[in-house]
């Protein structure tokens, strides 16, 4: 057993964030008293250090005075603290895999990946550690994890959550996400950290069925939708193909990722002499080489996404999606395999990182023996009405 891993608990927490108190002015009857809090090992939380999951950066790190302004909210509301999340390294993957801390088992299907970057956070919701669980979501290391692990997850607007005091790997798409079992947690989670309500009965709006998504689903999620869609009692509207250019898109996104990265840590990463699992190592090392031109041509790219999807949603249209194109690939999956699950994974989740966009995961069905997700996604700062919707539209299908 890696000394960076708590042994037990599938997994999901490092050893040095495990089970420490941070302080807290708690209510005594706080919106989230009883509710048991998780956090990836990406924010400062008061009295540890942030490891980001790499022991280099985490040896650099000094103890932290106080905690992310994002676990403050929560602790203060009456959350009680666990502990520490592993996360994927540098938080630079969708796998769930660290070399250094280790894989944390996936509770909803043990033969496979977790899905990541918070993998840690995920599996601690999944697997009952945890009633909430702070993570964060750059390029779907929120709504990929849900997804795989049969959780609820949320990938806020760009900008309604206060970052400060978490690690960035990106800071154009960077946003803290979290996790739960059910829609009323998800929703608490939501009220504290917005600071807003989200509603019982949600103003209506239309709902949206893309075929340029449906193109991109593994076939047994396909058919699944499809029969979803006819069974169950939600009007949507199809919008034909070749309106949303997702593979150019997903392009963009990992070149404008790649750029930040670079500009933000790549001095680090060449001083710092550590050691990356392969599969960072490799996108560190294309990262380094991006281009101004590519940059350039990405952010034409970007900028055609948003118009495209503002002009699609306008303020009452939600896109209905499976988030990520299938389940989770299996543990003993060859490397090559893995990659390319997360090049047609972007292809979905690079829409709501591109435009800024909230977007909810829920658990839906299980394909071969693992689960996959569904997902609403609406228009920019529009998460309260998405997450009522995404409860109503949940509650529609367990009535089926």
């Amino acid at each position: 057993m890696n000394s960076l891993l708590q042994a037990g608990h599938d997994g999901a927490f490092v050893a040095d964030g495990f089970a420490r108190r941070p302080g807290s002015n708690a209510l005594v009857d706080g919106p989230l008293k009883g509710l048991r809090l998780a956090v990836k090992d990406v924010f400062q939380v008061e009295g540890m250090r942030c490891g980001a999951g790499n022991p280099a950066w985490l040896a650099e790190q000094p103890v932290a005075g106080q905690s992310a302004q994002a676990v403050q909210w929560l602790l203060d509301a009456g959350a009680e603290w666990v502990g520490k999340t592993v996360t994927d390294e540098l938080t630079y993957s969708l796998a769930g895999i660290n070399v250094h801390y280790g894989t944390p088992r996936n509770p909803a299907a043990p033969d496979r990946l977790p899905g990541g970057s918070s993998s840690g956070s995920v599996v601690a919701v999944a697997a009952g550690h945890a009633d909430l669980a702070l993570g964060t979501d750059c390029g779907g290391s929120v709504r990929l994890p849900a997804s795989y692990c049969g959780v609820w997850g949320v990938r806020p607007s760009h900008g309604r959550v206060a970052a400060q005091g978490c690690f960035t790997l990106a800071h154009s798409f960077d946003t803290v996400g979290w996790f739960a079992r059910s829609p009323e947690v998800l929703s608490a989670g939501l009220e504290q950290l917005l600071h807003s309500r989200v509603a019982v009965e949600p103003p209506a709006g239309r709902l949206l069925v893309c075929d340029d998504v449906l193109a991109m689903l593994d076939d047994p999620v396909r058919l699944a939708f499809a029969d979803w869609l006819k069974h169950t009692d939600v009007q949507v509207e199809h919008i034909p193909g070749g309106r949303l250019a997702l593979e150019d898109w997903a392009d963009a996104l990992r070149v404008l990722q790649a750029a930040e990265v670079w500009q933000q840590h790549g001095r680090w990463f060449e001083q710092a002499g550590a050691v990356f699992g392969a599969d960072v190592e490799s996108r560190l090392q294309l990262a380094a080489k991006v281009s101004v031109e590519q940059v350039a041509q990405a952010s034409a790219r970007r900028v055609q996404a948003q118009q495209c999807l503002t002009g699609l949603l306008g303020t009452d249209g939600y896109m209905l999606l499976p988030p990520v194109p299938g389940s989770a690939p299996r543990l003993d999956a060859l490397p090559e395999q893995v990659q390319d699950t997360r090049a047609r994974s972007q292809r979905l989740l690079c829409m709501a990182g591109l435009a800024g966009l909230p977007q909810v995961v829920w658990p839906w069905i299980r394909i071969d023996g693992a689960p996959v997700g569904l997902s609403l996604l609406g228009p920019r700062f529009a998460d309260e009405q998405v997450m009522g919707l995404a409860a109503r539209l949940y509650r529609c299908s367990q009535s089926r």
